[in-house]
């Protein structure tokens, strides 16, 4: 699909005033460091910083929506992880208003995929300089009628466990921790029943090992499950890893860091605007996007065009 510039504008932005928000805990508390140097950056760029630090999750959520609401502020910007970036995308999403990210996280996909630079100083030269891109985000729907946005993947099946068991260690850091977890998983490894309807009216019913929806190409610290996905394209990815042995399955996730694993014959990929996904086993299971729990299945799931926009730097 060819890049459409009036339907995916970019360019400069004048950045004068932001909104700095933190998430403490994220990167074991390495945000709070990442938020100083960044803020002291900011300010020597000309840029008037307003920081604000939720205590928690909920709190986060409030000031998000109350700095993005500022008309005085030309930005928001995040410290923290993917899952910092996801609550961001809650209130900022459609508005047009520039998100900003200092990387600060354990998975960091979203800087990952766009190219944003680790050091916090660095990050926030990106912010002042004022470059921003339109994209693509996901959009999960439960059948309450709730939705929540998000940037990256959303996974269900075999990875959404693994996503629990992650939240749930407090050590290693960084991508050893998926690594560890889907190690952990494997000792209660089998597939899983599910059913996925496109929205060309494919219908996916065979017992799956994981289902992937991709925005964007990676998650998990940097595993590219949905290798091929474009954020500008109007369309998710499907990654879909059919029923598979073990032995089959962890050579299938050994190559998902350098995206190989679709050349497994296991391995199907689709491209579709919207997916309705079920789970039809019992006990229920969970839809993850952003490294988080977005809704019980079953969810409808969709690309939403041109709802993002990012500051990232100059292509």
């Amino acid at each position: 699909m060819s890049f459409d510039r009036e339907k995916y504008p970019m360019g400069w932005v004048d950045v004068g005033a932001v909104a700095l928000v933190t998430n403490p805990r994220a990167g074991h508390g390495r945000a709070s460091h990442a938020a100083e140097r960044a803020m002291a950056r900011l300010t020597e760029r000309g840029v008037s910083v307003v920081a604000v630090q939720g205590r928690d999750e909920a709190a986060s959520r409030d000031l998000l929506a109350e700095v993005a609401a500022d008309e005085r502020v030309d930005a928001l910007v995040v410290v923290g992880g993917d899952g910092m970036i996801n609550l961001a995308l809650q209130v900022q999403a459609g508005t047009g208003l520039p998100l900003g990210i200092i990387p600060a996280g354990t998975g960091n996909d979203h800087a990952r995929e766009y190219h944003l630079p680790s050091s916090p100083e660095a990050a926030a030269d990106v912010v002042a300089d004022g470059f921003a891109i339109t994209t693509d985000l996901g959009r999960i729907t439960a059948d309450d009628g709730t939705s929540r946005w998000f940037g990256t993947v959303m996974c269900s099946g075999f990875d959404s466990l693994v996503s629990d068991r992650v939240n749930s260690m407090t050590w290693p850091h960084g991508r050893m921790r998926y690594n560890l977890a889907i190690v952990a998983e494997f000792l209660n490894f089998h597939s899983l029943p599910f059913r996925i309807t496109l929205d060309d009216g494919t219908v996916l019913d065979d017992p799956v090992t994981l289902a992937a929806f991709g925005n964007t190409r990676s998650y998990g610290g940097g595993m590219k499950i949905c290798p091929t996905a474009d954020h500008s394209d109007g369309l998710l990815d499907v990654t879909v890893v059919g029923r598979a042995s073990r032995t089959k399955a962890a050579l299938t996730f050994s190559k998902v860091f350098t995206g190989e694993h679709v050349e497994v014959d296991e391995v199907t990929v689709h491209r579709t605007r919207s997916a309705r996904v079920e789970f039809l086993g019992v006990g229920g299971h969970r839809a993850y996007a952003d490294g988080d729990v977005m809704a019980p299945l079953p969810v409808t799931v969709e690309a939403v065009p041109a709802a993002g926009r990012y500051l990232v730097p100059r292509p």
